[in-house]
């Protein structure tokens, strides 16, 4: 008997298949890839200038702040003209008074008083042993002419009069005082010696305030009622009668009643357009006379009337040729 020869037959391993890719799928994929970092970089350029925006206008209000902060600490204090006025004209009488004949108490007493308006020591105003002859000043006047603004202090200049006299003349002077002065919490110190100037007056020409150029139509009779109503109102301010002038106008004016109402200047009588239908616009020249001397002199006036029931109501009244009420 024969016996076969079994041979294990070894089983082949099978070999991994390789997928191959598309060049169209390749493509599409790179597309993708790129579109996403394309889209990741424009992302990111607009974070970079939206910070780089917020960043400058963080700076902006951080320089504006500190603009506004240097602005309100350099601003100047604003100063009482009125007192301020009161201040320099007081310390002019009481420098410009001086009588080298005086005792020496009183000298003492005038330099006690000045020493009440200076920073500086008072010796730096002390004529006392600079006078050289006996003569007597005498001031007469007064009055603030302008006050400029410098970076240390006011100069106030101050047109003043006074008068000289010594043992052979007489005379009086005029001229203009400067005095630097520094104000806090609207108090005032001089702050230096006083200087004096040739007097200046700021005379200057610009152009005149004339007439409504063009003069509206009016029926005479309406002209007629206007003029007896100006005729009355203006006899009422000349007198100075307020509470009958209240029953006239809106804000009443009250003169001082020396001046009587002479004539309106009738032919020249403007009227002009105003924004309120109701208002009508008057410009007229009112001639006045001084009850005392008779002497007269003309005035201008605006008057913007409103109708009443029997007559007219002043609404405003300004004492010059505008068209302009103003309010």
């Amino acid at each position: 008997m024969k016996l076969k020869t079994i041979k294990k037959k070894k089983k082949k391993e099978k070999k991994p298949k390789v997928k191959k890719l598309s060049q169209k799928r390749a493509n599409k994929i790179v597309f993708i890839g790129m579109s996403i970092l394309m889209i990741a970089s424009a992302v990111g350029v607009i974070r970079a200038n939206v910070v780089a925006t917020n960043f400058d206008n963080l700076t902006d209000k951080v320089d504006q702040l500190a603009k506004s902060k240097n602005e309100k600490s350099i601003q100047k204090e604003v100063f009482d003209y009125s007192a301020l006025s009161f201040y320099a004209t007081s310390f002019a009488e009481e420098y410009l008074n001086y009588d080298a004949s005086a005792s020496e108490e009183e000298k003492k007493e005038r330099l006690d008083r000045l020493e009440k308006y200076l920073s500086v020591d008072v010796d730096a105003v002390d004529e006392t042993s600079k006078s050289q002859k006996e003569f007597v000043r005498r001031f007469k006047s007064a009055a603030v002419v302008q006050i400029k603004e410098e970076s240390e202090c006011l100069l106030v200049s101050l047109n003043v009069i006074y008068e000289t006299e010594d043992e052979e003349t007489k005379q009086t002077v005029t001229q203009e005082m400067v005095l630097p002065i520094q104000t806090e919490d609207q108090l005032f110190s001089i702050i230096g010696r006083p200087y004096f100037l040739a007097t200046t007056l700021p005379q200057g020409k610009t152009t005149e305030l004339k007439q409504a150029e063009a003069s509206l139509d009016v029926p005479q009779q309406e002209k007629e009622a206007i003029e007896k109503f100006l005729t009355l109102f203006f006899e009422k301010y000349a007198n100075g009668e307020k509470q009958e002038l209240m029953l006239l106008m809106k804000e009443p004016v009250q003169t001082s009643g020396v001046t009587e109402f002479i004539s309106l200047n009738e032919n020249e009588i403007k009227y002009f357009e105003t924004k309120q239908k109701e208002v009508k616009g008057i410009q007229v020249s009112v001639t006045f006379a001084d009850k005392q001397t008779g002497m007269t002199h003309t005035e201008d006036f605006s008057l913007w009337l409103t109708q009443t029931e029997n007559s007219y109501f002043v609404r405003t009244l300004k004492h010059y040729f505008t068209e302009k009420e103003g309010n």
